[in-house]
């Protein structure tokens, strides 16, 4: 996912280079996110094949507009979070897990609307009662993680982790069998 954006924004972040190379790396990558930011928000290229059955085809909408949804925070991520953003690898988990449910919801859909093609009717019916099932499911999934990355204790777990590994919580540590 941030690959594209590393390429565009990457020599703008790194200290090492000169700073003439810098600057003409973050003019580059304003021009680029000029363009780029505003069709994020922008609800073109959401258009679903005619074939596709309508139970199936409000998944795939769903999909194209959260991807987009998912492109805006995690780029505002990475202008919040600058190089450190690799480190926050519970914040980068979550947008993974985004990227991945909206993967099977299309493939998922993909899927059923090709068996939808050839199907006798009862079996097309119970098709598309699983793909919208496991759909609905995935979005439930994917708003948590949309709600996790803003809404979340991962700087308290992180101190809490780091006290733990200076000071072992010597209760925790009764019972344990070691080798």
């Amino acid at each position: 996912m941030l690959d594209p954006h590393l390429k565009v924004s990457g020599a703008v972040l790194d200290s090492r280079k000169p700073m003439g190379e810098r600057l003409k790396a973050a003019l580059n990558a304003g021009l680029f996110y000029a363009g780029w930011y505003p069709k994020q928000w922008l609800p073109f290229g959401s258009g679903v094949p005619a074939s596709v059955p309508s139970k199936l085809a409000k998944h795939l909408r769903y999909a194209s507009k959260t991807s987009k949804r998912l492109a805006r925070r995690l780029f505002h991520a990475m202008a919040v979070n600058g190089p450190k953003l690799e480190r926050e690898q519970v914040l980068l988990g979550r947008f993974v897990e985004i990227g991945a449910e909206l993967f099977a919801i299309v493939a998922t859909c993909s899927r059923a609307a090709s068996i939808a093609k050839t199907a006798a009717d009862a079996e097309r019916d119970e098709v598309m009662q699983l793909a919208d099932y496991f759909c609905a499911s995935a979005k439930l999934r994917i708003e948590r993680n949309f709600d996790g990355l803003s809404n979340n204790t991962d700087r308290q777990g992180y101190k809490l982790a780091q006290t733990v590994l200076k000071n072992p919580v010597k209760p925790l540590e009764d019972g344990i069998v070691r080798d």
